[in-house]
């Protein structure tokens, strides 16, 4: 009964499809995002760096599954009858390999280009509408930030303890 249940849900579970992300960030910009930071690959490897960096967006994008379920079922990994299977561990040294620069570099890309892309739609009497809904942000409480900010005062004048 309860293998019937588990292979139902196997069946029915969604391949993972970067598809329509790929429509939005061209494989050029992680191209450039990896030669521009310096993490090019040079030597021919089963998990290069352009596929170390498809990889990490989509461990962002599908948290709920393991690394080897994400790079199996997007087929990132260059086939070699060798070692059918890329192991935990050198993925994990790939992802070190090409550090946080090329996607640093690939955020700011898209920052921009996504923004001059969708000004005209999110403007109101012309100014750019930004949001961010149901999000804390922490700051240090220092002079810098009170003066910027601003900070709540009670009616004697005295400046509330932070925040």
């Amino acid at each position: 009964m309860l293998s019937s249940h588990l292979t139902f849900l196997l069946d029915a579970q969604q391949p993972a499809d970067l598809s329509r992300l790929a429509e939005h960030l061209p494989y050029e910009w992680i191209e450039r995002a990896v030669q521009a930071t310096g993490a090019a690959s040079i030597r021919r490897r089963r998990l290069p760096a352009e596929q170390v960096v498809w990889l990490v967006i989509a461990l962002a994008m599908y948290r709920h599954w393991s690394i080897s379920e994400v790079l199996d079922s997007l087929d990132l990994a260059l086939p070699n009858e060798a070692a059918p299977f890329v192991s935990k561990s050198a993925v994990v040294q790939a992802r070190q390999r090409i550090g946080e620069a090329p996607m640093a570099w690939l955020f700011e890309q898209t920052a921009r280009a996504w923004t001059t892309q969708d000004a005209a739609h999110h403007a109101f009497k012309g100014l750019s509408l930004w949001a961010m809904d149901g999000t804390t942000l922490r700051t240090p409480d220092s002079a810098a930030n009170r003066e910027h900010f601003g900070a709540q005062g009670y009616a004697s004048g005295k400046v509330a303890s932070y925040p």
